[in-house]
């Protein structure tokens, strides 16, 4: 019994990598390298990326009591607003 499970695993690695070699030679099989960057590059990026979204919210946020983000009333007196 034992010796199945044995014969059956190494079938079942064998399968794996005769599907791993005919994919890869297909060209089915992609593989990335990844390329680290000088860790100063990184961290200037990072910072200018955040220093962006931080004056992007800023920009977009404005007062809490700014009256453009209020709906305008429905009624006579929206039609009135569109037009001008």
């Amino acid at each position: 019994m034992k010796k199945d499970a044995q014969q059956i695993a190494m079938y079942i690695a064998i399968g794996a990598l005769l599907a791993v070699i005919v994919l890869q030679m297909m060209g089915r099989l992609r593989t990335e390298r990844y390329e680290g960057g000088d860790s100063d590059d990184t961290e200037a990026e990072l910072a200018a990326l955040l220093g962006e979204l931080d004056s992007g919210e800023d920009e977009e946020g404005g007062e809490e009591g700014d009256e453009e983000m209020e709906p305008s009333p429905m009624g006579e007196d929206s039609d009135d607003e569109m037009e001008m």
